[in-house]
């Protein structure tokens, strides 16, 4: 499989997974919210949620920039990393905030994680072709 087509798989996953539950409950969060609101899990401090929302950073920096190859396989494995302090989310702000409901992982996250994971292995894949020489 070629760059090309492995970049538009990881663009595909990541643009489903805003669109489908990135955590479910009694009020079900679309990860396009996630995304929107995510940062703001901090004031709150949720710190699991703001970890796993500062993800999109490095994924975006290491998906997009033109980068050494060392600096997107790091950056890429840190994203992987804080994409899953999600899985430790158990409660989200609810209502304006004025209150919390527990949640846990919708089928959005897995197409989120999964588009970061094939990042950071297409990435690890490259770094191994280039160093076995």
């Amino acid at each position: 499989m070629n760059n090309k087509t492995l970049n538009y798989i990881i663009i595909g996953l990541y643009l489903i997974s805003l669109f489908t539950e990135s955590f479910s409950g009694s009020g079900g969060v679309y990860g396009i919210f996630s995304l929107i609101f995510g940062g703001l899990s901090i004031l709150i401090g949720n710190l699991f949620a703001f970890g796993a929302w500062t993800a999109n950073i490095p994924f975006f920096i290491a998906f997009f920039r033109k980068s050494k190859l060392n600096t997107k396989l790091t950056l890429s494995g840190i994203a992987v990393l804080l994409g899953i302090l999600a899985v430790f989310v158990t409660d989200l702000p609810m209502h304006m905030g004025s209150s919390t409901s527990p949640v846990k992982i919708g089928i959005g996250f897995y197409f989120w994680i999964g588009s970061l994971t094939l990042l950071f292995g297409k990435n690890l894949i490259e770094y191994i072709k280039l160093n076995k020489k």
